[in-house]
């Protein structure tokens, strides 16, 4: 079976993972998969879900910040501000920043660069729960 490598960069660490059979990423306009031998191409990233397909046909999830996908036959690079693996999240506390980035955004004259913290502060803890989740309905 055909695989390809998987390596996403954040300032922090670099994570290599061989051996993936099909990757799904959320770009601005929707959803984008990928499989072993597609078209080199680069995507911006949206806050959101990554979730991959190994050899086996096991899948994992990542809550990624954003940011850029490159894609070319044999790798795909995903460079991001964070990724966290989605078994690794802290439910509760995505929970906590969840709800302390509403009750921000909720602030009347809140200030333009507060509002657009506040802002990708919700979206990040909405990607750590859908991730999170994902694993979770995966164990069933």
């Amino acid at each position: 079976m055909r695989t390809f490598s998987l390596r996403i960069i954040t300032p922090e660490k670099t994570i290599n993972i061989p051996g993936v059979r099909s990757l799904v990423c959320e770009c601005p306009d929707g959803k984008r998969g990928v499989l072993p031998g597609h078209i080199s191409s680069l995507a911006e990233l949206v806050p959101g879900v990554l979730k991959y397909t190994d050899e086996e046909g096991e899948e994992y999830y990542f809550a990624i910040s954003g940011g850029v996908i490159e894609i070319s036959p044999q790798v795909v690079t995903i460079l991001t501000e964070a990724a966290e693996e989605a078994s690794e999240i802290d439910a509760t506390r995505a929970q906590e920043a969840l709800e302390r980035a509403r009750q921000r955004l909720k602030e009347k004259q809140l200030p333009e660069a507060d509002f657009t913290r506040a802002q990708a502060a919700l979206l990040r803890s909405l990607a750590r729960l859908r991730a999170k989740e994902a694993t979770q309905k995966g164990k069933k």
